[in-house]
């Protein structure tokens, strides 16, 4: 199953790839780009635009998924400060009611 899903990834990275080539060849056209609070004006090749917006879509996309992972990082990483003390505290309980019992039995 894992190798099934690994030839359908490639597969589709390869044909995404395949239509960026072709997108990339086929659209020479010039269009211009007016930037709304400035004055300027951007002309580039149409693939140029799709492209940067992809790759700006894709960084973005990149740095919420990074700042969630950091998140539950956070977390996790106090989960796991709770869950030592809680466990120091288990084992303390553990060896004074022990030791209790050892000297129960001493003196008896």
């Amino acid at each position: 199953m894992q190798t099934f899903g690994r030839l359908l990834w490639l597969s589709i990275t390869l044909f995404l790839v395949m239509f960026a080539i072709a997108l990339a060849t086929s659209n020479k056209t010039l269009i211009t780009l007016s930037l709304w609070p400035f004055d300027s004006a951007l002309t580039a090749p149409v693939w140029l635009l799709i492209l940067s917006s992809f790759i700006i879509g894709g960084l973005l996309s990149a740095i919420l998924l990074w700042g969630q992972w950091l998140a539950i990082r956070a977390k996790l990483w106090r989960l796991e400060g709770r869950f030592n003390k809680l466990q120091a505290k288990t084992d303390k309980i553990t060896a004074e009611s022990t030791a209790k019992q050892n000297d129960g039995y001493l003196y008896d």
